[in-house]
């Protein structure tokens, strides 16, 4: 602590000066406006726009976001109806950016698609923001926010920023990305009669490829999936369709669609959905795409639509075929219910609208480029306005946000299926909570007394069954008559992945489920496996390798480290690496190889086995994905890492090499070691480095009697910042930020007074003594901004003499 001091003391008499940029944010983040600047060379940049829509072909342009340049993304127009409609006179065009449509593995934040959408339909801009935040509360749904665009340094207004929906965003919600996508629009011809709404089509499976688009696949698994939909014998329907379509998640993406009055969709037209296949359940998942005409944006669409809109319609089988059944119709009552008790009241949606306008209300009102006026922009939420919604061209009333969900509220809320008495579940649970492969596992519920039936649906892989659970004190469930259920899931084999959920049903087939989504936020465990030690551990690695080190043959490859923290070297021929926790034995590392005592291992991750050796089987998904090292019997575990989205060429590691902390650094050490081993400094990271609103380097050779600088941005603009300096690091995770010191020998703090654009850099003198040669110094930043309590990333520095 003495030396911690003498360094704060140095500090307190610096002078300060300004540098450095700002730090990374999710880029879906929906508190979050960010600029996004496009730079056309073309002089007829323009007419290239347009005269490539049809075709939808890219223009390149350089892209500049948070300061940080992308240089010859692909641009375009994008956009049916909010395209075609829009009067010539109009720019407010709807755009598409590619990051790496010139440049492979470009990315933005890990996005490489980016939807920019104008509004065409809503005066409030809220319309779209609204229903895919509510489609995200129920099921699958792309991410949405919005940005400010800038083309040639011309401000061209506010935008809806909508998630691509391709195998980045599969990967996000599933852990899987490498699975068949189609999109319920016609690639060839219209529309009409349900062909891209899963009629049956016949047995030509182009006829498929032409009424959907294909975004991956080879469309005889649509088709399969739209023969066991339209041609099953009824009585054998139920079991054959769960096998390859998720009825639960079409029902609540349904559900969503009719309360917020987006017809333009399954419900209505019949098209502009997803469909996508889940890579280990083989199931089919609708969501949705494309909700700018909710709440009645066309001038259309009514507050008392039925909630059985279109069920008993011919042209859409996945309502016909399916609520013909007892069962599942209560199922989608129920799911309906959920929503409308959850969500569908005019003071949530309000309290939405009110957070989000006033955050884009000043980008609104100076953009003059957009279709509606400021006036309909304050208006429309509440009230009515006249303005170019409609098709053809054409003015149409476009009632207010309020004027639509008042009335819709007040008329779900009022329908029987709404005011149905039905039962509460509460308490669930299983037991063991960490079964091996030995133990069966217990589920409990407890629920109300108005409950005649409790059935648990669980799934490892396919579809999942249902079984009866008991209220009879002989089913690990309490005493019998207390209102608490059981039922067993039988012993699974190692690293087997489970998921349940419970229902419960009233005399009367009123039912209720726990978790409340069903299959979507359904509880899981995992069968664990037999637990080993060893001094080998995983160490460090990079899963989107863009410009760092490149392979035998010149290649940038996906790589890990391994490392021996034992002082003798140890053999891993033998050992085995995953990428799939339900297949231990993936990839064996081969006969020959050992680690040197404090050395490390570099293994490639490319599938190109071909190559060397050491190229494993698998890639590293930049998504996040979970990675384990096993023993040579194929089944102890010796270590695991789970990871979220990872950005390029930046590496996960552990802080100490074999230690227990892992964070992020900016600067790989592929074949080194992670710490510092010589005089200098290096920044680090939460595993999220976009918890670091702020960023800090240090710079500066840190010789005791120098001088080093300290240099953040990204902080609030003109105010201030609390520096704190350890002798030990630290991972607390606090909440609104992640803490990297230990408290327990922390010093400081000290004021940072960060400039009007929120940057600082502060000279630190290094007094010329001896005692601090060898000294490790760990520090980071603290602050408030305009989203509460924010922190910067930690450094450190080891000083020498």
């Amino acid at each position: 602590m003495h030396r911690i001091n003498v360094l704060l003391a140095a500090l307190l008499a610096s002078p300060f000066a300004v540098s450095t940029s700002a730090s990374a944010q999710d880029y879906y983040d929906p508190d979050t406006v960010r600029d996004i600047y496009l730079t056309f060379k073309q002089s007829n940049w323009w007419q290239l726009l347009l005269n490539n829509k049809a075709q939808k072909i890219d223009i390149s342009a350089d892209m500049v976001v948070d300061n940080q340049t992308y240089t010859n993304v692909g641009v375009r127009f994008r956009g049916q109806t909010s395209y075609k409609w829009l009067p010539p006179a109009h720019e407010k065009k709807s755009f598409n950016i590619r990051t790496d449509a010139f440049v492979s593995g470009q990315d933005l934040y890990g996005y490489s698609n980016l939807n920019l959408n104008n509004g065409f339909h809503d005066p409030s801009f809220m319309r779209e923001f609204l229903a895919y935040m509510i489609a995200r509360r129920y099921g699958i749904a792309p991410k949405c926010n919005f940005v400010r665009l800038h083309l040639n340094n011309v401000y061209w207004g506010i935008y809806v920023n909508v998630q691509q929906p391709n195998s980045d965003m599969m990967k996000e919600w599933f852990g899987k990305n490498d699975s068949n996508r189609y999109r319920g629009f016609p690639s060839v011809g219209n529309f009409g009669n349900g062909r891209c709404a899963l009629t049956w089509l016949g047995n030509n499976v182009q006829a498929y490829r032409d009424a959907y688009e294909v975004k991956q696949g080879d469309a005889m698994d649509l088709m399969n999936l739209c023969d066991v939909l339209n041609n099953t014998p009824t009585n054998q329907l139920q079991a054959a369709l769960r096998k390859v379509f998720s009825v639960d998640q079409f029902y609540r993406y349904a559900i969503v669609m009719n309360a917020m009055l987006q017809t333009d969709s399954y419900i209505g037209s019949g098209k502009d959905h997803f469909l996508w296949v889940h890579e280990d359940h083989n199931d089919f998942h609708m969501f949705p795409f494309d909700l700018n005409e909710s709440l009645g944006a066309e001038g259309q669409g009514s507050p008392t639509l039925p909630i059985w809109y279109n069920t008993t319609r011919t042209d859409k089988p996945a309502f016909t075929k399916t609520l013909q059944f007892p069962d599942w119709r209560a199922r989608y009552v129920a799911h309906y219910r959920h929503l409308v008790e959850e969500t569908f009241s005019w003071t949530q949606f309000n309290a939405i609208l009110t957070k989000y306008r006033a955050l884009i209300s000043k980008d609104v009102a100076r953009d003059t480029k957009k279709i509606y006026t400021t006036a309909d922009f304050d208006t429309n939420v509440t009230s009515r306005v006249w303005g170019l919604g409609g098709r053809n061209g054409r003015y149409v009333w476009i009632p207010g946000i309020k004027e639509m969900i008042e009335p819709r509220e007040k008329y779900l809320k009022g329908l029987p299926e709404m005011n149905a008495p039905r039962p509460t579940l509460s308490a669930l649970a299983h037991s063991p909570t960490q079964p091996t492969n030995k133990d069966t596992v217990w589920v409990r519920v407890t629920t109300t007394t108005n409950t005649s039936k409790v059935t648990l649906f669980s799934r490892s892989k396919g579809s999942f069954v249902g079984s009866t659970m008991y209220d009879d004190g002989q089913h690990h469930d309490g005493k019998a008559g207390d209102w608490t259920w059981g039922a067993s899931i039988a012993a699974l084999p190692y690293g087997t992945p489970v998921d349940y959920y419970t229902m419960a049903a009233t005399s009367t087939n009123v039912v209720r489920f726990l978790p409340a989504n069903a299959e979507l936020t359904a509880a899981a465990y995992r069968v664990d496996w037999p637990h080993g030690t060893s001094p080998i551990d995983l160490n460090e690695f990079v899963a989107k390798n863009n410009s760092g080190i490149q392979d035998e043959k010149q290649q940038y490859e996906d790589w890990l480290e391994l490392y021996n923290a034992s002082s003798q070297a140890v053999s891993v021929a033998g050992m085995y690496l995953t990428d799939d926790m339900t297949n231990a034995t993936k990839w064996k590392i081969p006969t020959g190889y050992s680690i040197p005592a404090y050395g490390q291992l570099l293994i490639w991750c490319d599938e190109d086995g071909g190559q060397g050796p050491l190229h494993a089987n698998f890639k590293l998904a930049a998504g996040g994905e979970e990675i384990g090292l096993f023993a040579t019997d194929g089944q102890t575990l010796l270590d695991t890492f789970a990871f979220g989205q990872q950005e390029a060429d930046i590496a996960t590691g552990r802080l100490a090499d074999g230690g227990a902390q892992w964070v992020t650094f900016p600067v790989p050490t592929p074949s080194t070691l992670n710490d510092l081993t010589a005089c200098g400094s290096r920044a680090f990271s939460a595993l999220d480095y976009t918890r670091h609103r702020i960023s800090m380097t240090v710079t500066g050779l840190p010789k005791i009697g120098t001088t080093i600088t300290l240099a953040c941005g990204g902080g609030p603009a003109s105010g201030a910042g609390l520096l704190y300096m350890a002798g030990v690091p630290a991972y607390l995770d606090i909440g609104p930020c992640v803490f990297l010191l230990n408290p327990l020998v922390m010093a400081g703090p000290f004021l940072l007074p960060f400039d009007a654009q929120g940057k600082v850099n502060a000279p630190l003198g290094l007094p010329n003594d001896p005692g601090l040669d060898g000294f490790r110094l760990w520090m980071q930043v603290l602050s408030i901004d305009s989203k509460g309590l924010t922190a910067s990333n930690g450094t450190e520095t080891l000083i020498c003499k």
